[in-house]
């Protein structure tokens, strides 16, 4: 009877606990099912969202965007017009100011045209100029005007370039407000390169030396080192590149190109090389050079120290360098030979 009732409760005991599983299972899977639709109803409605974000609202957001545009548009043209009414009323005064202007500046560049030459005209003779020492010189007589330097002021803006021989022209004459670029042995070639020059931010090239001031007028005189080149055309090429390369830095200056002045019959006779025969050929090809470019000067500085085609004996102690009594006739040919620009 006992173990029957025992039984009995077991088996209510264990029905109570399934159905207790059974609560339990049903619970939680209702509310996974629940946490399930609230999940899937939450990316829906982001799904949804993001749709109508991506179609409907981007056209509203141009839509904003085009009435945004239009309305600056509509207050730029407002804009311009009132700019138009403004440029209307003041084009008349404004034009008639300018054309004032205009006219005052005209005159002025008139009257500064007129002034030939730059700043050293009033230092040159051009109305009646001594031409009686002029050698064979060529220049365009459509360009230039020939002078008379009357005032050494003239060379606070000239600048002499070449190599032992300018050096030599430079110290005899003692000129010192004339610049100077030169050194022994210098050559065409080295010119571009070599520092020459002191300043006392040390040593600069002829180019380099030529930027640190405005310069009128430009002599150049190089040849007597080249003779020996093998070449040359290449002299006159690394010629015209020193030419081209003064005329970036000075574009303003009257370049005078100076001959190759003669040795003496002695040298010239025993020398292959440095005779009077290949400095006359060179000097063709200076001056073909100079036609070459139109506007610049061919100065026949040799006939100054020449007599009988030859650089007297009494001219040099090697036949080659000038003492100071022709150094002085070289400087004074210069003086007798200028040319300004029309």
């Amino acid at each position: 009877m006992n173990k029957r009732m025992d039984n009995e409760k077991r088996y209510s005991t264990r029905i109570k606990s399934e159905r207790c599983d059974k609560i339990k299972i049903s619970s939680v899977a209702a509310v996974f099912l629940v946490c399930s639709i609230a999940i899937f109803a939450t990316r829906y409605r982001q799904d949804i969202w993001n749709f109508d974000r991506e179609n409907g609202n981007d056209h509203q957001i141009e839509n904003v965007a085009t009435g945004s545009d239009a309305s600056e548009e509509a207050s730029e043209e407002k804009t311009t017009e009132k700019i138009t009414t403004e440029a209307a009323t003041t084009e008349k005064p404004t034009t008639e100011k300018v054309t004032t202007e205009a006219s005052e500046t005209e005159e002025t560049t008139t009257a500064a045209s007129s002034e030939e030459g730059g700043s050293t005209v009033k230092y040159v003779n051009i109305e009646d100029p001594d031409t009686s020492s002029k050698g064979n010189d060529w220049y365009d007589k459509k360009l230039y005007t020939p002078g008379n330097v009357t005032d050494d002021a003239y060379f606070d803006t000239a600048v002499l370039i070449g190599d032992s021989r300018t050096e030599g022209l430079s110290l005899y004459t003692g000129m010192s407000n004339l610049d100077a670029f030169c050194s022994k042995g210098l050559n065409i070639e080295k010119v571009m390169t070599e520092p020459i020059v002191s300043t006392s931010d040390g040593m600069l090239t002829a180019l380099e030396a030529l930027k640190q001031k405005d310069y009128e007028n430009i002599y150049i005189s190089f040849g007597i080192n080249e003779l020996g080149w093998i070449y040359e055309d290449v002299f006159i090429e690394d010629y015209k590149a020193f030419i081209d390369a003064i005329r970036e830095i000075q574009p303003n200056a009257t370049i005078y190109v100076e001959n190759i002045l003669p040795v003496s019959k002695a040298l010239s006779d025993e020398d292959e090389i440095y005779n009077n025969s290949n400095i006359k050929a060179f000097n063709k090809l200076l001056k073909r050079m100079c036609k070459d470019y139109g506007d610049i000067i061919y100065l026949d500085v040799a006939s100054s120290v020449t007599v009988d085609g030859v650089l007297p004996a009494d001219a040099s102690t090697d036949g080659r360098h000038c003492n100071q009594e022709y150094c002085e006739k070289w400087l004074d040919y210069i003086r007798q030979n200028v040319y300004i620009k029309k």
